[in-house]
C-alpha cells in the first residue's frame, strides 16, 4: 500500500480536476470504513442485506422521484449474474457505475446512501446496508439483492398493456372508408411543363 501525505496549501494549489480526484477517493475510502465490520478486511456475504423482489420494488417507488439514486438502483443490475455458485456477492466497478451514470464520486456516495436509507426503511431496520466497497474499486451488493433488482428493470422494460387498451384491440371496428380526392398539378406545374 502506497500512501501520500499534502499540505493544506498543496492541495489549494492543486488543478481542480486533481482535488476532484482526490475528493472521490477519500469518500469512497471513507464508505469502505463505515461499510466493514470492524477488524474485517474482508466483505462477507453476510454482512450484507439480501433485498428481495418485493422490497426491490419498495425501494424503486421509495426513490423514483430522484433520477440519479434511481438511475445508480437500475445499474446495479447491469451485467450477468455471478457464474460463480459459491460467492454470494455481486461485483459492480465503480468506474463503470461512474461512467454509466455520469456521476462523480460524491454524486455517487450520495446516491448509494439515498437508495441504502430507502432500504433501511423499507426494512424498518436502520443498521442493514445493501453495499460493501473493497480497495480494487468494486461496489459489492447480495447476489439475491441483484437478481431481484434485475427482475424490476426487466419488468419496467416489458411493455405494459392496460386491460382498457387489450378490450380495445379486440373490438371489430367497421373499416373506414377513406378515399383522398385527386388533385391535378397546380397552375404552376402545369405551365412550368408547357415550356
Amino acid at each position: 500500500m502506497t500512501s501520500f501525505t499534502f499540505s493544506a496549501e498543496e492541495l489549494k494549489s492543486a488543478p481542480a480536476e486533481v482535488r476532484r480526484w482526490l475528493l472521490g477517493r477519500i469518500e469512497r475510502d471513507l464508505m469502505t470504513l463505515m461499510s466493514a465490520p470492524p477488524g474485517s478486511p474482508a466483505i462477507h456475504a453476510s454482512a450484507l442485506a439480501a433485498c428481495t423482489p418485493d422490497e426491490a420494488a419498495r425501494v424503486f417507488d421509495l426513490i423514483r422521484g430522484d433520477f440519479a439514486a434511481t438511475q445508480v438502483f437500475l445499474e446495479l443490475a447491469r451485467g450477468t449474474a455471478d457464474s460463480d455458485p459459491v460467492s454470494q456477492l455481486h461485483p459492480i466497478n465503480v468506474d463503470v457505475l461512474t461512467r454509466n451514470t455520469r456521476l462523480d464520486g460524491h454524486g455517487l456516495v450520495s446516491c448509494l446512501r439515498t437508495i441504502n436509507r430507502a432500504f433501511q426503511e423499507v426494512c424498518g431496520n436502520p443498521d442493514v446496508t445493501l453495499f460493501g466497497f473493497d480497495q480494487a474499486n468494486h461496489v459489492f451488493v447480495h447476489e439475491t439483492t441483484y437478481r431481484s433488482i434485475h427482475g424490476l428493470w426487466q419488468g419496467l422494460l416489458r411493455p405494459h398493456v392496460s386491460p382498457e387498451a387489450n378490450a380495445a384491440e379486440q373490438v371489430d371496428w367497421p373499416p373506414i372508408l377513406f378515399e383522398p380526392r385527386q388533385l391535378g398539378p397546380s397552375e404552376d406545374v402545369a405551365m412550368h411543363q408547357q415550356r
